[in-house]
């Protein structure tokens, strides 16, 4: 069967995904930290909920999406083989680092979902955490991304 889109080429669609995802949930917390940080009703306040919002809905939305179908793409591919044998059979195939790297990516879905609350709620005006917190927060995704990859690329 021929497929629409090669598997290289899905391949490289995901990891293009994958950065514009991650880059957008290193600087979404910072953005809070900087509008938690302003004057209320200022024009710091205005600008950042501004970019927060354009960042949410240009580059997270649209890069949360396309992770997620080239994700899914690649692994259908992956374990395309003979489904003549009962579907567990077909999981076993898969290897047990791919299943961590899912859950970290489950993870991650979560995160983006929180940080999407919370950019309603300081949009808003409630301004639940600290600037200290947003700061802490934006240094969650590299760490859950450096796991990811080193389980995609090591394979362990």
């Amino acid at each position: 069967m021929d497929h629409v889109i090669g598997y290289d080429l899905a391949r490289g669609l995901h990891i293009i995904a994958v950065i514009a995802w991650i880059a957008g949930l290193l600087m979404l917390p910072r953005f809070y930290a900087y509008i938690t940080a302003s004057q209320a009703g200022g024009e710091l306040e205005a600008a950042m909920l501004k970019a927060a919002r354009s960042l949410r809905m240009i580059i997270l939305a649209p890069s949360l999406v396309l992770a997620w179908a080239f994700g899914i793409f690649l692994f259908a591919t992956y374990i395309s083989g003979d489904w003549t044998r009962p579907v567990g059979e077909v999981f076993d195939t898969v290897p047990h680092w791919f299943w961590a790297k899912l859950l970290l990516v489950l993870g991650l879905s979560g995160y983006h979902g929180y940080l999407s609350v919370e950019g309603k709620r300081i949009a808003s005006g409630e301004r639940r955490r600290s600037e200290r917190y947003w700061r802490l927060m934006s240094e969650l995704p590299f760490i859950a991304a450096i796991a990811i990859v080193l389980l995609a690329t090591l394979e362990p």
